[in-house]
């Protein structure tokens, strides 16, 4: 009888494996950080530095826009004798991560500093300081050989806002 059960669950774990590689496969085809035409949008908003060309992007088809995508980062790409393209999948992780670490209170994506973040990459430091009597969060990055600082303040809802001056911040 423990023979049948051996048997049984090995075709079921045997099973599950079998689904499990043919979905990781199906995702393998996908080279962008979302099949969502609104997470493509919100973070091509980010990287794209001409806002008409952004307009143009997405108003175009999901074909059109994959079209789009394959021209751009091929153009990105920094080593073009390999398969990968290493500008995209930095930027694939970057997406990846920032759903990951900002999703919960922060409005994942949508959030300030998923915004940085995914422009940017990981700070090379982060501290907490004060600003007008305010707790606020400090991210630096060496950008162009200079010490560059984001500071985000929390909203009390537990979203922190790009502090833009001493008394605004951005998406007030």
């Amino acid at each position: 009888m423990n023979n049948w059960i051996f048997f049984l669950f090995f075709i079921i774990i045997s099973c599950f494996n079998n689904n499990r590689n043919d979905s990781s496969y199906n995702n393998q085809d996908n080279k962008y950080w979302s099949d969502k035409s609104e997470d493509i949008d919100l973070v091509m908003s980010y990287i794209l530095s001409d806002y008409k060309e952004y307009k143009k992007m997405k108003k175009m088809s999901n074909e059109d826009k994959r079209k789009f995508l394959d021209v751009f980062f091929s153009n990105l790409d920094p080593d073009t004798t390999t398969i990968v393209n290493e500008s995209l999948n930095e930027l694939n992780n970057r997406v990846m991560m920032s759903k990951k670490l900002f999703s919960d209170s922060d409005g994942g994506l949508l959030s300030d500093r998923a915004r940085i973040y995914i422009i940017y990459g990981p700070p090379i430091n982060k501290y907490e300081g004060y600003q007008n009597n305010l707790e606020v969060l400090i991210w630096q990055y060496k950008i162009n050989d200079q010490l560059t600082e984001f500071k985000f303040i929390d909203d009390t809802f537990g979203r922190y806002k790009l502090i833009i001056d001493d008394f605004n911040h951005i998406n007030n």
